[in-house]
This record gives structure tokens, C-alpha cells and sequence, in this order.
């Protein structure tokens, strides 16, 4: 009986001490971090913030910034509202920032590397202004100018990124790396719709530049390079290569035909390049909170 009393007393203790460790773990600590938003866990929010500056500053964040916004995001259930929110803030605001100017100049001077990659090989502003040292003509300096001064134009909303990248193809360095009208033609096409001219377009482009000739381009007439650039830059085509070029820059992806017919009619009418930059960054695709 003694043996069964002492039993049955170190059984009830252990329940005793298995009963206040439980309570332990489920009390509450006051300001704790939940892991775990909607079922995402807080490396995945982590992550998300760290994508969206390095997308549209080409910088992480400091560990300042990345509190903030995941908090931010956090307390707003991770909605799409507050990720379009922390987009936009990295793309127009203008207050001053530890360790850098402010976002919205950071945002157009990485938009602006962007665009001389994609079509001048990334070339410096230096090498840059010794061929304006070198323009032959004022004309071919003028145009060189323009491409410097296109980041400081698009921030100050003088131009829109479809006319930057005009700017990228209409240069001497362009002319340089191109080095004739075939390639000039072929080369803005790839550049800039995704594609290649078809014959009939390559031989209209190719009669407007090479010989200053009358010619027909995506239902507009030209006759001149200037006309040529003007024709290619402001079609439809155009657009939807930019949709293109910010897909896979963001997502490393082709758009699919319904993910471009939903964006090119806005985008064609307001030219605003950071609204498909927003469409995309707010996807769960993007974010990864599938």
C-alpha cells in the first residue's frame, strides 16, 4: 500500500510540473515578435522587404529599415495595400535617408543604370562624356547630353522611362556598339520590343534611316533616323516591351498574353513604368507567400 501511496504521489507531481511547463510556454511576453504572419513566417517577410530594395534601389536595407517595414507589413496582415505602399515609398519618397539621398533619387538613378544595361552595355558617365568630348557635330553632342541628364529629367518628371530609353538608342555609343543600320534596327527592336523586325519592318526601318527615305512604321510614316526612334518609341509594341523588360527583371519571366493585355492599356495611355513595377511587386508570386 505504502509503495502504491508513494506511486501514485510521484505520478501526481510529475503532472504537477508537466502542467506548469505548459502554462510556461503558452505565457504571453509582452512586445514578443510572432514568428509567423497568415501562415508566413517572418524570414519569408524578411525576404520580401530585402527583394524590394535591392529591385528598386539595387541596395539591401539597413537593419533600421527592415524592422520598420516588416513591422509595416505586419501589422497590416501582409495586405496588398501595404506591400504597393512600401513600393511606392521606395519609388517617390523624398525625405533624406541614413546613408543615402533619398529614395526617390536612388530609385531613378537605379532606373537609369537599368536602362544603359539593357541598351549601351552599361557604359559609365564617363566614358559617356568623352564622347561628347569628341561629338563631331552639336547634334550628336546634344544627344549624348540627353542621356546623362535623362535621370535628372525623369525624377523632375520632364520625361517618362519609354522616352529614357529613346535617349539609349539614339547616341553615338549606341552608334558604336551598332555599328551600321542593319544592326542599328535590329538591335533597337531586340532592345526595346523583345524582338526582332519582320522583313517588311526591317525594310521600312531600314529605308528611314539608311536613306532618309519615306517609309511606314507601325501605321506611322518617316523619313529620317529622328523619325524612326520617334515612330519606335511611342508604339504600342513598345509598351508591352517594357511590360516585358519589368517582368523579367522582377520575375525572371516572360508575361503571359493576359498578364500584358491587363496592364498595356493603362500603361500605354499614362506611361508610368512604376505602376508595373507595383502590379508585380505585390503578386505572392513575387513576394513568394504562396
Amino acid at each position: 500500500m505504502r509503495k502504491t501511496l508513494h506511486a501514485l504521489h510521484l505520478l501526481g507531481l510529475g503532472l504537477c510540473l508537466l502542467i506548469a511547463a505548459c502554462s510556461k510556454e503558452n505565457e504571453l511576453v509582452p512586445d514578443n515578435d510572432a514568428p509567423v504572419v497568415n501562415n508566413i513566417p517572418r524570414i519569408k517577410i524578411e525576404n520580401y522587404v530585402n527583394r524590394v530594395f535591392i529591385d528598386l534601389l539595387g541596395r539591401e536595407p539597413i537593419d533600421t529599415e527592415m524592422d520598420r517595414e516588416v513591422i509595416a507589413l505586419k501589422n497590416a496582415g501582409l495586405s496588398k495595400s501595404a506591400r504597393r505602399s512600401l513600393v511606392r515609398q521606395l519609388q517617390t519618397g523624398t525625405s533624406l535617408i541614413e546613408g543615402d539621398s533619398t529614395y526617390q533619387r536612388a530609385y531613378h538613378q537605379y532606373l537609369y543604370n537599368l536602362a544603359k544595361v539593357r541598351c549601351i552595355e552599361g557604359v559609365s558617365d564617363e566614358t559617356i562624356a568623352e564622347f561628347i568630348a569628341g561629338a563631331p557635330t552639336p547634334a550628336d553632342e546634344a544627344r549624348l547630353l540627353a542621356v546623362i541628364s535623362s535621370r535628372q529629367d525623369m525624377e523632375n518628371g520632364l520625361i517618362t522611362f519609354d522616352q529614357m530609353m529613346g535617349r539609349m538608342i539614339y547616341n553615338m555609343v549606341y552608334d558604336e556598339l551598332n555599328m551600321n543600320t542593319f544592326n542599328f534596327v535590329n538591335a533597337s527592336f531586340e532592345n526595346l520590343l523583345w524582338r526582332f523586325p519582320t522583313d517588311a519592318e526591317f525594310d521600312e526601318g531600314f529605308r528611314m534611316v539608311e536613306f532618309n527615305a519615306s517609309a511606314e512604321l507601325f501605321g506611322q510614316v518617316g523619313q529620317n533616323k529622328t523619325d524612326y526612334v520617334n515612330i519606335l518609341t511611342n508604339s504600342r509594341e513598345m509598351f508591352e516591351g517594357l511590360i516585358i523588360w519589368a517582368y523579367r527583371q522582377l520575375l525572371s519571366r516572360q508575361p503571359n498574353t493576359g498578364e500584358t493585355t491587363a496592364l498595356l492599356e493603362d500603361f500605354y495611355e499614362h506611361r508610368d513604368i512604376r505602376l508595373i513595377q507595383q502590379e508585380i511587386m505585390i503578386t505572392d508570386e513575387y513576394a513568394n507567400f504562396e
